[in-house]
């Protein structure tokens, strides 16, 4: 009996925590597909910036985030110059 449980005891544990972390792992892609709203300048002036919602991040991936017409790059605000200055990239 005890060699028994000795056996299954490990492979039932190990299934148990395989489960439990795959449930808990989000789907890959999810986060990235969260759109934020960023700004672009109008007429090339930081302190005039229009919103618009874009799927970017911070990180620097090496792609500049552009807004969907793919014309204009897209900035954070920076909230201390009240200016959108602080450059968005795009999510690979």
């Amino acid at each position: 009996m005890n060699t028994i449980v000795k056996m299954i005891l490990p492979a039932a544990v190990f299934a148990l925590a395989s489960a439990g972390a795959a449930s808990t792992q989000p789907a890959k892609g999810d986060a990235s597909k969260a759109l934020i709203t960023g700004y672009i300048q109008f007429n090339n002036n930081p302190q005039d910036c229009r919103p618009v919602q874009v799927d970017c991040t911070t990180f620097n991936t090496g792609q500049l985030c552009m807004d969907p017409s793919d014309t204009n790059q897209v900035y954070q605000k920076d909230e201390g110059l009240l200016e959108c200055t602080v450059p968005l990239y795009k999510i690979n």
